[in-house]
């Protein structure tokens, strides 16, 4: 961009600049265009030099899937985990991948109110390789949880939870953020923190994630963020939990409802929306270019489309600490979609 004085001079403009003003154009134009070009060599370098992989294709799957099902949060419930992803079709009774090629997009909140979190983030991390290895994909998106682990904000975190991450090898624990904490939730921090034992593997997962004609976003995805840009919010979330920034603006937010537009933390499409909230949710798939969105974090009592269908709220609380019913969302096609369930 061009810096204050440039824009002055060419809002100022008359008609005859004379030479030291253009001069002066000339040299800002020339600075800005330099900084701009350093600040594009110095991301390509960041995003290229880095141990943690990048989100990928920035969050854009470009191939259109003949079957996807989103599963929504599973909050630390293996048993759960597990059972949701058999009714998808994608594993059997021993997690082996059966999907072929499917597509499964876990809707994020791996972590946090259950006790098992290094377990599932384990089951997910390993299902992934082998969705891959099998024909399939697996997409996972960060939800509200996985940002509340990287800040630390443990007050949802169940006390079981904490013990499993002790055996983690080579954890940053000395890291003055790490030590002071309490003894017991040091091990799940340093696993979990900006750069560390999961978050570099967290890191590759996109916030928001379009496939085909479908965007699907933990909290929702309103106008102001569909402004800012699905690559964006994605490079500034990998940034940080790779350990290269501090907290970007599309992860901000608190579940007091003090800061609830974020993509992670949006209540809007998955609550009752009236004429407002629906014509946001038009505003923003039409800058998408989408014909439906997909989001969790708000708990349903069944998976529940708002908006004609152009929007599918698929949170039902299927963990142990919720006691939900256990249902799933397919989307066949780019086109039909149905609810499964187990039934």
């Amino acid at each position: 961009m061009l810096s204050t004085a440039s824009e002055f001079r060419l809002n100022q403009r008359t008609d005859a600049l004379n030479f030291d003003d253009c001069l002066a154009y000339a040299a800002d134009a020339v600075s800005s265009l330099t900084r701009l070009l350093v600040s594009f060599v110095t991301a390509a370098a960041l995003l290229a030099g880095t141990g943690a992989e990048r989100p990928s294709a920035l969050g854009v799957q470009a191939t259109r899937p003949q079957r996807l099902v989103a599963i929504g949060d599973l909050h630390a419930d293996i048993a759960n985990a597990r059972r949701a992803f058999r009714l998808a079709g994608a594993t059997n009774e021993q997690d082996a991948w059966i999907g072929g090629s499917l597509t499964v997009v876990q809707m994020g909140d791996l972590i946090g109110r259950g006790s098992d979190d290094r377990a599932v983030l384990d089951f997910v991390l390993d299902l992934q390789e082998r969705a891959k290895a099998g024909g399939g994909t697996l997409h996972v998106i960060l939800g509200n949880h996985e940002v509340f682990a990287a800040r630390p904000d443990h007050r949802w975190v169940d006390p079981g939870a904490f013990a499993a991450f002790a055996t983690i090898p080579g954890l940053d624990l000395r890291n003055a953020r790490v030590t002071g904490l309490p003894a017991m939730e040091r091990a799940r921090f340093a696993a979990l923190m900006p750069g560390g034992y999961y978050s570099k593997r967290l890191a590759a997962f996109p916030a928001v994630l379009k496939i085909g004609g479908t965007v699907f976003a933990h909290g929702g995805v309103l106008p102001l963020w569909s402004r800012y840009g699905i690559d964006r919010i994605n490079t500034e979330v990998h940034e940080w939990l790779a350990g290269r920034t501090a907290e970007p603006p599309p992860t901000l937010g608190l579940d007091d409802g003090s800061a609830d537009d974020g993509v992670m933390w949006s209540r809007h499409f998955a609550s009752n929306t009236g004429e407002a909230g629906c014509a946001a949710l038009a505003e923003s798939l039409s800058m998408l270019r989408a014909q439906r969105m997909v989001v969790a974090h708000t708990v349903q009592p069944h998976i529940t489309p708002r908006c004609d269908e152009r929007v599918w709220a698929v949170d039902v609380g299927i963990s142990r600490y919720y006691g939900g019913p256990l249902e799933v969302l397919e989307i066949v096609d780019d086109r039909q979609v149905r609810v499964l369930d187990a039934k």
